[in-house]
């Protein structure tokens, strides 16, 4: 799951309060293939589109990171709009942290992955209509 972004840690209050966005953004959508999994209770939460993650949001001892699948624009273009809501509550960690944290890049294989990931079927779409 490429493309990560590290923010500072929260508060217990606060991450449920991302989690609860979360959940409100998939009872939103009944039947329209978005899935909660609440992976470790405060801790990490993922939305999944008929199964496949396509964001994650997980806190580690240091930091908050905050993750899109690559085909989450094609896959389910709403979960950007959660995403950035997500993002815009957050503090993000400058370039250098990011690197200190151990936070990956995306390498050259994700890229081509992301320019493939244009070709998902359209049953396998969430929130499309």
């Amino acid at each position: 799951m490429p493309e990560p972004l590290a923010f500072q840690s929260i508060t217990d209050n606060r991450f449920s309060q991302l989690r609860r966005h979360a959940v409100q953004f998939v009872e939103a959508r009944p039947r329209q293939g978005f899935q909660f999994v609440e992976r470790q209770r405060d801790v990490s939460f993922q939305i999944r589109c008929n199964g496949i993650p396509v964001l994650l949001l997980e806190r580690r001892s240091r930091h908050l990171l905050l993750r899109a699948s690559l085909d989450a624009k094609q896959r389910a273009p709403a979960v950007m709009r959660l995403r950035a809501l997500l993002q815009w509550q957050l503090e993000p960690l400058d370039y250098l942290e990011q690197v200190l944290a151990g936070v990956p890049e995306p390498v050259l294989l994700d890229r081509v992955l992301q320019i493939l990931a244009g070709d998902v079927p359209d049953g396998a779409r969430c929130g499309v209509p």
